[in-house]
């Protein structure tokens, strides 16, 4: 037994730097599945005033740009935006069906051509269907919209139902 006892202390700090090695190693290959990603650290979507939110209402006399949400079935939807001081501020408005069974709509913004994704805000049951409104930094254009039907509130887009890409 003595003889072994030499080998043990080694063996264990091996042990301890392979195991440090794999979490490292899976902490990186998780940035690659969208997980954990430079998009999304780095986006950060912000409430808008209420004199933000009416500039962006649809209106006659108003020419905002915006961009038709493709969806499965009847379901319609738009996102309406304005790049200013730097900001890309928009509003969601989606014609969907009553969520059932504790489930809710989820804005999620996504990198264009990645997987990268950053939870924005709920949309809420308004006059004209489900709303929501945000704005982001115009560095991240363009990006996706996605809305999605969730039933858990966690980080995981569950059924995506409409996207849309905002363009510069």
């Amino acid at each position: 037994m003595k003889k072994y006892i030499p080998f043990v202390f080694p063996a264990l700090a091996l042990a301890i730097v392979v195991f440090l090695g794999y979490r490292w190693y899976t902490s990186q290959t998780m940035r690659s599945n969208g997980q954990i990603t430079d998009f999304a650290q780095g986006v950060e979507v912000e409430e808008l005033s209420t004199e933000q939110v009416d500039k962006l209402k649809p209106t006659g006399a108003q020419d905002i740009p915006s961009v038709e949400m493709t969806g499965e079935g009847e379901t319609a939807g738009q996102v309406r935006y304005e790049i200013a001081d730097g900001k890309v501020a928009f509003t969601v408005s989606a014609d969907l069906a009553a969520p059932t069974g504790g489930s809710f709509y989820q804005v999620w913004l996504k990198e264009v051509g990645g997987e990268s994704k950053k939870k924005a805000f709920r949309l809420e049951a308004g006059k004209g269907g489900f709303v929501g409104w945000g704005a982001i930094s115009a560095d991240t254009l363009p990006f996706e919209v996605v809305v999605s039907r969730e039933i858990n509130d966690d980080d995981q887009l569950e059924e995506t139902v409409l996207t849309a890409t905002v363009q510069q």
